[in-house]
């Protein structure tokens, strides 16, 4: 960007507004949050109809939609296109900011499916941290004389900075999350976030009065893997259990690592018939391809509310219980849960 003259006053009340937008940006709570007082808070500052933020995907080499603001959000959102291409491309390579006045007479200019091609102005900023971008901030302004004036590229481009900063915190932040609630070694729930999935979903279920289900899944003479081929075997059978378990299940069910060869799944919206056969279908799964140990075999507990247990402690109770049967009956088998909560 060019130098810019302008009066002290303005300066100073630009600050100001920047200062308001910052502490706006950087205490959301979330991604969506996040993105959402990027538009709002760059209003503020700059008249403008449209702002898109694109994530730069490098191991796909293209610009991915994060988000879009304004005229056509679901067209733009529906759209990635390589890092090589356009405006925001060519603003990426030189790795400074673009002023354009008009886009449609630019020779970079590009347009974006299942939108009209009509005169526009665009600042088109990259957002770095350390140096290294990681998204593109663009904002657009409709007509044939509506060019964005020096300073108030120059705005964009300092509030750039601001929201690079703002995604990377929140980046940080979901990836804490993440961690507190993953197991390790399997990258599945962990007992903490199982517990609170427990919760949540059993409240759910009383509000929609629809049945939940927990099977409880145990790997067989585990013990005995780790004392014959090591724990570094045993590792990588919990792995490959993991992976089985996981694709065995549909979107919106979930399965957890609770202990050393344990594992429990929930099933929302399902009762206990159902959920025998699921447990059935996932103790018969085979095993991930790349695994090469001992054979596995899986016993599993099913236990579903309000049939056996109304509350999380009774249903973890009850299918612990149905486990333990699963086992002394011989193992690699399901049991249901008999006892009922009435």
């Amino acid at each position: 960007m060019t130098a810019v003259n302008v009066t002290a006053d303005l300066w100073a009340s630009t600050l100001d507004a920047l200062m308001d937008a910052a502490s706006a940006v950087l205490t959301a709570e979330s991604l969506d949050q996040t993105l959402r007082r990027v538009a709002h808070g760059l209003s503020r500052l700059v008249p403008y109809h449209d702002l898109t933020l694109y994530e730069i995907d490098r191991a796909s080499q293209m610009f991915v939609p994060m988000f879009a603001f304004g005229s056509y959000s679901e067209e733009v959102m529906a759209e990635r296109f390589p890092l090589t291409q356009g405006i925001t491309g060519a603003t990426l390579r030189d790795g400074q900011a673009r002023n354009v006045p008009r886009t449609d007479l630019d020779p970079d200019g590009l347009t974006i499916a299942g939108t009209p091609e009509e005169p526009e102005a665009m600042v088109c900023v990259p957002l770095e941290v350390a140096g290294r971008a990681i998204a593109m901030l663009n904002v657009y302004r409709y007509g044939e004389e509506v060019g964005f004036s020096d300073f108030e590229a120059l705005i964009i481009e300092r509030f750039g900075i601001i929201v690079a900063l703002a995604l990377d915190s929140t980046r940080q932040r979901d990836l804490l999350r993440t961690q507190a609630d993953t197991d390790e070694l399997t990258q599945l729930l962990n007992r903490r976030a199982f517990n609170q999935r427990l919760d949540t979903l059993l409240h759910r279920a009383r509000q929609s009065s629809t049945p939940l289900s927990l099977i409880q899944v145990d790997i067989d003479d585990f013990k005995a893997i780790n004392d014959q081929f090591g724990h570094a075997a045993g590792d990588t059978a919990l792995m490959a259990v993991a992976e089985s378990l996981m694709k065995s299940l549909r979107a919106g069910e979930y399965v957890a690592r609770v202990g050393g060869e344990e594992f429990a799944i929930l099933l929302p919206g399902t009762d206990h018939l159902i959920s025998s056969r699921v447990a059935d279908r996932c103790r018969n799964a085979p095993t991930a391809p790349w695994y090469m140990g001992p054979p596995l075999t899986l016993s599993a507990g099913v236990a579903s509310y309000p049939l056996h247990a109304t509350d999380a402690e009774g249903l973890l109770h009850a299918a612990d219980k149905a486990l333990y049967a699963a086992k002394s009956a011989g193992r690699n088998r399901v049991v249901v849960a008999t006892d009922s909560a009435a």
